[in-house]
């Protein structure tokens, strides 16, 4: 790993460092000789410059003050030592964060994780839960709206950051300032109004046309995935964790383990006729050494039994609108199969059960109608069906 370490002004260093990806990172440094001890001191400052800058001024006035800096390194090493009566760092909260049974229960805590060591805590590592004001979430909106998307192994794409991306972060943050504000440490929440953006929809259903067309590309495995979340309505975390135990072949339900993943409602899919085949199918070729059982039970997995990752699957994806197909991502199946019922006349609550809706502000945004939809809830479309159970569903929604 390259690394280069320089001065860049009075008591203020920067280290950069290239990842196997290629790409480089910053990290910035206060280094200098405290007075009241006449030690050489070399205090992390994150990879912010101006926030860098920012919080070297206040340690050059503490060491004016005579500060003893040797009190934060005790604390630093020992965050236990005095319990909650100091603040901890961004970084020793982010490892303390983990531990409350509310939090280890959480089906998403894989990826908080994931975001706060990618993102986080390089940014606010080094602050005290005491120093986050609403200025410096500003200053890390506008650093992370200049990066780009990383993609698994292959590290950076060219791909700016989406605002949502952003929102989703900023979100976590505030969940953790809060969860160390209810167990009574000392922490700012500051105001995050305005900085997290949420998008108007749930995005789109894909037409019957679009729908064969991706599966003509997708590979054997990713075909059943896509059927199986059109028949089901379950996401793509879902499909990949489900396991035997989650599907009740005398009920013809599938019950995904903790419900939904933010919201941890409890989702109740449909075993229709469709998906009882397509897990037949993956029996009989389990049977016959076609593809091999994986170890945790997983139902959907390669043909050597490994775990199908979300990397993978977003490959596929790439490759079917490569072939033409207009941009769309695993999720919108979510769309699909819940527009679909509502075309079949299926009711409300059902709906909402069988797709882990807790509101019917979330139940409209998954719902895409088209113009086909709008002609034939009018009569004018020569199926006049094609729209009846939307029709249905928005007036029992208006009752509700």
């Amino acid at each position: 790993m390259n690394q280069k370490f320089e001065r860049i002004a009075r008591h203020l260093y920067q280290r950069k460092y290239r990842g196997a990806a290629g790409d480089w990172t910053t990290l910035y440094y206060a280094r200098f000789v405290c007075r009241l001890k006449e030690k050489r001191r070399i205090i992390p400052l994150g990879s912010d410059e101006s926030l860098a800058k920012d919080k070297l001024k206040k340690l050059e006035a503490k060491d004016v003050d005579r500060y003893d800096f040797d009190v934060d390194r005790q604390r630093v090493k020992a965050p236990e030592r005095d319990g909650k009566a100091s603040p901890f760092t961004f970084t020793e909260w982010s490892e303390k964060y983990p531990t409350f049974d509310d939090v280890k229960r959480k089906r998403s805590l894989p990826d908080e994780l994931t975001m706060i060591r990618l993102h986080l805590k390089p940014f606010f590592g080094a602050l005290l839960l005491t120093e986050i004001p609403r200025e410096t979430l500003c200053r890390y909106t506008e650093h992370r709206s200049t990066e780009t998307v990383i993609r698994g192994e292959t590290g950076h794409s060219k791909k700016t950051v989406h605002c949502g991306t952003i929102s989703n972060e900023l979100s976590l943050l505030g969940r953790m300032l809060r969860v160390a504000a209810r167990e009574g440490y000392k922490v700012l929440v500051p105001s995050f109004e305005g900085l997290i953006v949420r998008t108007k929809r749930g995005g789109r259903a894909l037409s019957d046309t679009e729908q064969a067309n991706a599966l003509e590309v997708f590979s054997p495995w990713m075909r059943r995935l896509a059927e199986f979340a059109v028949e089901t309505c379950l996401s793509e975390g879902d499909l990949l964790h489900l396991t035997d135990d989650m599907v009740d072949w005398r009920r013809g339900v599938i019950v995904p383990e903790g419900g939904r993943k933010k919201t941890e409602v409890t989702q109740v899919s449909p075993l229709t006729q469709r998906a009882r085949a397509i897990l037949e199918e993956i029996k009989a070729e389990k049977k016959r050494g076609a593809i091999i059982p994986n170890v945790a039970g997983l139902v959907f997995t390669r043909p050597d039994g490994s775990p199908i990752s979300k990397d993978m699957i977003h490959a596929q994806v790439e490759k079917a609108m490569r072939a033409g197909l207009k941009k769309f991502v695993f999720h919108n199946y979510r769309n699909t199969a819940m527009t679909q019922w509502c075309r079949k006349n299926v009711s409300v609550d059902p709906v909402m059960r069988a797709g882990g809706w807790s509101s019917t502000q979330m139940y409209r945004r998954y719902l895409d109608m088209n113009e086909d939809d709008v002609a034939a809830a009018f009569g004018i479309a020569s199926d006049s069906q094609i729209a009846t159970g939307i029709v249905t569903q928005d007036r029992a929604l208006s009752r509700n």
